[in-house]
Formats: structure tokens, C-alpha cells, sequence
């Protein structure tokens, strides 16, 4: 099980982080005022919602056993659609879903899931105008965890 952690970690920062941002599309849709811009509300709706969705056994925090299964998951769908390519693998984006573990124990909890989609916002938001417009919003590449 300590091997999977990190692999597990860095796959779900994929997820988690990367995927926070991407509103196109009926099923992926985070502007829900359908306004044209991702607000930071909307943002944050969408982060809290991908996290219930990960926390499978909804105790408030994504442990090993889940991650294994979101990688599960990502590997599957990777096997159904070859012509999508791999993307980004385990172990990509520098360990940024360990990063997100800030008490370091292994579990990240909704707080630490969402400090991080917070800072992702900013980081999005290159006019620092409070919303983010279709040029500043990264394009998704597959389906939700």
C-alpha cells in the first residue's frame, strides 16, 4: 500500500486540480448562470462537487482505497480510448496532490482539496478579475473521476 499512495496521490491531483476548471460541454458545464465566465463560486461549486464525488464512502476525506480506485478508473478508460493518448501518468505534475496533503497524513480532506482549487483559481484568473473568461479556461481532456 505505500507504493500506491504516491502514484495514487499524483494521479488524483490530476483529477483533482488540473480538471477543476474545464466548462465546456453539457456534462462538464461549470457555468451554471451560463453567463459565458467561470465565477470563483461557480469554481468552488464544482471543486466541493468533484470531491463528493471522489470521497466514494463520504467521510469527508479521499484516502488510499479511493484513490486506487480513481486510478483504476483513469486506467480503464485509457484502455477503451487508445486514440486519446495517455495524457499526463502517475507520478505527473510533480506530486502535486501530495502537496495538497498539508498535515501530511495521508488522506487529503474537502479544506485541503479546496485551498488548493482556490489558489488554482487565482492562478487561472490572469486579469484578476474575479471570473474566469473562455480564454483563460484550460480546455478538458476526458471525462470527470
Amino acid at each position: 500500500m505505500p507504493r500506491l499512495l504516491p502514484t495514487a496521490l499524483a494521479v488524483l491531483s490530476l483529477a483533482a486540480v488540473a480538471g477543476l476548471a474545464h466548462a465546456q460541454g453539457p456534462r462538464f458545464n461549470q457555468d451554471a448562470n451560463g453567463d459565458g465566465v467561470i465565477s470563483a463560486q461557480e469554481f468552488d461549486d464544482a471543486a466541493k462537487a468533484r470531491f463528493q464525488r471522489m470521497d466514494a464512502n463520504q467521510d469527508g476525506v479521499i484516502d488510499a482505497d479511493e484513490l486506487a480506485a480513481i486510478q483504476k478508473r483513469m486506467e480503464e478508460r485509457r484502455a477503451a480510448r487508445p486514440d486519446a493518448g495517455n495524457g499526463p501518468g502517475p507520478g505527473a505534475g510533480g506530486g502535486g496532490f501530495a502537496a495538497m496533503d498539508t498535515d501530511h497524513d495521508g488522506k487529503v480532506t474537502e479544506a485541503e482539496a479546496l485551498a488548493v482549487s482556490k489558489a488554482r483559481f487565482a492562478a487561472l484568473d490572469a486579469d484578476k478579475n474575479g471570473v474566469l473568461s473562455e480564454a483563460e479556461q484550460p480546455v478538458r481532456r476526458g471525462p470527470p473521476n
